[in-house]
């Protein structure tokens, strides 16, 4: 890891280049890694060939949608012959795994050069918000693989893991006390409710870094008010490190001096503010190329600068996962953003899961409190139905717990059926 600190100085005036200067950079390693993908990998000479392309078709970030899209199942199904360049292997290579919220677990392998980049990368979005090597670091861990990547840091302190109850988590966290607290915000805004219900005392982070899953305002509040601190939003993927990060001016800047993000739907790249599925090319690893890489979650570009003076671009919305949706019978999609914070801002709901069956049928099971009545229950339901529209059923059940399976990231929003979502 202090390797990545060789690389710092160069990030750090990355982040300040202007947009042209930043596109003239992508470019380069762009033309760099397709050239290295299609020599040494059959996956992707497979797909240039496939789509009639060469390297020397990719001469421009305009070239890139060329390229046809890569699916963690077609690299699985060739890892790791077809996907590994000659030369690398786990031996010699950093070794991260994917969550396997989606049910499907990869392995990925990074080179040391873009290991220490892509770190180099990370902590300079520590550093723009104050954060120091000497700080205490707490990271909650969500797996024994989470725990093993991150206690290798300098910065990190790590405590505590998803399965343990919130209450021995919040007091883990007390003893420890740390000045950065990370990880996913459901962890936290259940932590926050063990500490409002058993008043515990002496949690006081300066900052909580937030990510892993859609951070929704209600949560960010929330957690806000009870640790008495600010939230900083950030978003990764085990296959690219960090992709975007929280400045203090609340733009989601894209770390776009190691990763191209596209906004895709139905193949064509969206304009500015409208919703597209995330589609990534990793601008360092030449053990592991992903060019054009679908992660499966929805936001929407923004065309707008952002005042703190980064050149990098910005992630208007982040709306998470394409799985975290709801499919309409028309096709269209709601995803959670839409849904939750209704949820959230509902008096007497003490927990809740969305379940949808069929395109014309959703229900919501909540865990009531006293506050929830019946009149409560009638105005949400009908404001749920102003959001889903008169083509959806639905249904209000009130449960005494909702189960939360072991997953990494939580889904609010649970389809128990197949469906296209484009």
């Amino acid at each position: 890891m202090w390797k990545a600190f060789y690389y710092l100085p160069s990030a750090y005036k990355n982040q300040f280049l202007s947009p042209k200067s930043l596109k003239t950079l992508q470019e380069k390693r762009l033309r760099y890694m397709v050239n290295h993908a299609y020599r040494n990998t059959s996956l992707y000479r497979s797909k240039f060939e496939a789509a009639g392309i060469t390297p020397s078709d990719i001469a421009t970030l305009e070239d890139i949608t060329k390229i046809p899209l890569v699916t963690k199942e077609e690299i699985k199904a060739v890892f790791p012959d077809g996907i590994i360049a000659p030369g690398f292997s786990e031996s010699n290579c950093k070794v991260e795994t994917t969550s396997g919220t989606s049910g499907s677990i990869l392995k990925i392998l990074f080179n040391d050069e873009a290991w220490n980049r892509l770190k180099a990368i990370a902590l300079r979005n520590y550093f723009a918000h104050g954060i120091r090597p000497w700080h205490k670091f707490c990271i909650v861990c969500s797996s024994p693989g989470e725990y093993e990547s991150v206690s290798s840091s300098p910065f990190s302190r790590t405590v505590g893991v998803l399965e343990k109850n919130s209450e021995p988590l919040a007091e883990d966290i007390r003893r420890v006390n740390p000045y950065v607290l990370g990880g996913h915000p459901s962890t936290f805004f259940g932590v926050c409710r063990a500490i409002e219900r058993n008043d515990i005392t002496g949690i006081t982070p300066r900052i909580v870094l937030i990510g892993g899953e859609v951070a929704y305002p209600g949560w960010r509040d929330y957690i806000e008010k009870i640790l008495k601190t600010h939230t900083i939003n950030k978003y990764g993927a085990a296959e690219m490190n960090s992709v975007a990060w929280e400045c203090d001016h609340g733009s989601m800047h894209i770390d776009a001096d190691s990763v191209i993000v596209e906004f895709v739907k139905e193949g064509e790249q969206v304009a500015p503010g409208e919703r597209g599925e995330i589609v990534v090319t990793n601008l360092w690893n030449v053990a592991m190329p992903f060019i054009r890489y679908r992660l499966g979650d929805l936001a929407a570009p923004s065309d707008e600068p952002c005042c703190c003076g980064r050149g990098l671009p910005v992630i208007k919305e982040l709306e998470g996962r394409l799985d975290d949706v709801v499919v309409l019978p028309s096709g269209g999609l709601i995803p959670c953003t839409r849904m939750c914070p209704l949820l959230h801002n509902t008096p007497g709901i003490a927990e809740f899961g969305i379940i949808q069956d069929n395109p014309s049928h959703v229900v919501i099971r909540i865990v009531p409190r006293d506050e929830f009545t019946e009149d409560v229950e009638n105005t949400l339901h009908d404001k749920m139905q102003n959001v889903l529209g008169s083509s959806v059923t639905i249904d209000i059940k009130r449960v005494d717990h909702i189960n939360r399976d072991k997953k990494i990231k939580f889904k609010r929003i649970q389809r128990t059926f197949e469906a296209h979502v484009p």
